[in-house]
């Protein structure tokens, strides 16, 4: 402790450790149990003591070694490495195990992002976080706590200083060209430093803005630096997408194309990936845990058609479906199938082009919000199972506005608004908008929003085009006035207002450079209480809805159903985080 108060500005920080400390989240029953524990370290020191020797002649000055004990205090967070089957109950090896899905998939690399990579079943079931996020026992749906997964504790120093310790003996698939190696820290390092590259198709990096530095100072030791205090940085550790583990050797060997398959520390190892058809994972037979997984294989099955989905699920085809209200209610009483309804895990807005006419004027964008009725977009899309967003999504409730902040429809206001802009609603105003055709919202979103703002005299064109060109179009080349999104929710909102809002993101797609928004995004990330991050992520979404760079629409309630004979199934909040609980599912046949 001596040495770290030397330190000026760790000095400064004290009392925040103090605080952050003491608001370390306590486990439940269910899990074991968390715990903030004091290590004791004795610091052996030679310290020099000086004794004169009186002698007759001469007179000379001996110098002996006393060793005197120092003890430093640290607080370390050890939390559980895995939780139990949520049945409880020890399963059944064998089976495979088919899920429907809607989501073009364009590669496999687990950093590359940007709202059109989703390999649904690789996040957690092919490869890991440093933690994974899940509520506690008894918490609100949807209030995410980290929980290692691939580290065994993590150490706060100071608050801009920690130690994370991996898991020894954490092996990575034996396939070419890693072979069954031992994960080590530089690995942990190396990836954080993929997902930060440069290149655009790198999305993650400004989560990662907080970072300074990642060392290894030992074979199973991380050194995390800060640049200043962050209390989500562990949660950021966590995400389903964009803080995987993966080897170096799969930019580095010569023959290995990340791109097109992925290497991990997951219970599976990937088998196949056809490309608009399915994606295929097989058993890993070395995995860390024993007796997991239960299953030999596990297939993402893409069927964009929700009817031809349906009818695989009632063959048997595929046991695990996704359904929104409009399917769901064909089979939700029947007791041949085992359906349950959650809150929703998508999220579904519009985002308005700041870089020219009419929305880079804040009136044209407050227009467009006052002129839509949002209910509309939950009876259309959701069958009326749904809620519309205010500045997150409402299913994560310890952090999202209330519903008392959904924005009213009035037509008045957003002629008025048009007006003060300086356009003429009666001679009508022209805008661009753009949709991704595989999908099967985003059109129709545009197709709602086009109905309805051609009443205030705005007057939109659709542009409907395929996953390549409308991402180059949208993310890259910017030349559109206001485009249609629909994507699983995320873990934490840094995920989306950081990567999609935040001024100097690669991400920020839509221009945005708002210095109000930034402040009080940075003001959120530097919270050091639960209760100060989610006062500050509610101060931030008030002025996000003035500002309106995005009209949050919907997010439905979330229909699953399954085979009566698959156990250990485990939903989450947010997009695919319910495949880390993967190696858990077993089959009662």
């Amino acid at each position: 402790m001596y040495q770290w108060l030397r330190n000026k500005k760790a000095v400064f920080y004290a009392p925040l450790l103090l605080v952050m400390l003491f608001t370390v989240a306590c486990g439940s029953s269910a899990e074991p149990v968390v715990v903030e524990k004091e290590v004791v370290k004795e610091v052996i020191k030679e310290v020099p003591v000086i004794k004169e020797i009186i002698k007759e002649v001469p007179k000379e000055v001996i110098v002996e070694k006393e060793v005197v004990k120092e003890v430093e205090k640290q607080v370390v967070v050890a939390r559980p490495t895995a939780a139990p089957a949520p049945t409880g109950t020890e399963g059944k090896m064998g089976g495979t195990l088919n899920i429907g899905s809607t989501y073009t998939v364009e590669n496999l690399d687990p950093h590359k992002g940007g709202g059109w990579n989703y390999c649904e079943i690789c996040y957690g079931s092919v490869t890991e976080s440093l933690v994974r996020l899940f509520e506690e026992e008894g918490a609100e749906y949807g209030s995410l706590i980290p929980h290692p997964y691939l580290l065994e504790s993590w150490t706060m120093l100071d608050p801009v200083t920690y130690d994370l310790k991996l898991h020894e003996g954490v092996k990575f698939h034996n396939v070419p060209p890693v072979n069954g190696r031992e994960m080590v820290a530089d690995d942990v390092v190396w990836s954080f430093e993929h997902m930060r590259q440069p290149d655009p198709l790198y999305v993650y990096r400004t989560l990662h803005g907080p970072l300074e530095s990642l060392e290894a100072t030992d074979k199973y030791t991380v050194r995390m630096a800060l640049n200043s205090p962050a209390f989500a940085i562990m949660r950021f550790m966590g995400l389903s997408d964009g803080s995987q583990i993966i080897p170096r050797e799969v930019e580095e060997a010569p023959n290995f194309d990340a791109d097109s398959t992925v290497i991990g520390t997951g219970p599976f190892i990937m088998k196949k990936w056809v490309p608009g058809t399915s994606i295929h994972a097989e058993r890993n037979p070395d995995y860390r845990r024993e007796g997991r997984p239960y299953l030999d294989e596990v297939n993402n099955l893409i069927i964009p058609d929700a009817a031809a989905r349906m009818a695989a699920f009632r063959s048997d085809r595929i046991q695990l479906l996704d359904m929104e209200w409009g399917q769901a209610q064909t089979i939700y009483d029947d007791p041949k199938w085992i359906t349950n309804r959650y809150p929703g895990s998508r999220q579904r807005g519009i985002g308005f082009q700041h870089r020219r006419p009419p929305f880079n004027d804040i009136r044209m964008r407050q227009a467009v919000q006052a002129a839509l009725n949002l209910q509309d977009f939950v009876d259309i899309l959701d069958d009326g199972e749904g809620k519309i967003n205010t500045g997150y999504w409402w299913s994560m409730e310890n952090i999202a506005l209330d519903q008392s902040y959904v924005p009213k429809q009035d037509l008045t206001k957003a002629r008025r608004l048009i007006k003060e802009a300086g356009y003429d609603p009666e001679v009508g105003v022209e805008a661009v908008t753009v949709c991704r055709s595989g999908d099967p919202y985003q059109c129709r979103i545009q197709e709602i929003v086009q109905d309805q703002l051609a009443e205030v005299g705005i007057k939109t064109s659709i542009v409907a085009m395929e996953s390549g060109s409308w991402r180059t179009r949208t993310f890259t080349q910017y030349d559109f006035d206001i485009y249609s999104y629909s994507a699983p929710a995320h873990e934490i909102p840094e995920r989306f207002h950081n990567l999609y809002v935040y001024g100097p993101s690669s991400s920020n797609s839509i221009g945005s450079a708002n210095a109000e928004l930034d402040a009080a995004m940075e003001l959120a990330g530097a919270s050091a209480t639960q209760e100060e991050y989610e006062e500050r992520w509610k101060a931030y979404q008030k002025i996000f809805m003035e500002q309106v760079p995005y009209v949050f629409l919907d997010t439905p309630f979330q229909y699953t159903a399954q085979q009566p004979y698959l156990r250990g199934y485990r939903n989450s909040v947010a997009g695919y985080n319910r495949f880390q609980w993967i190696a858990d599912f077993w089959f009662e046949k």
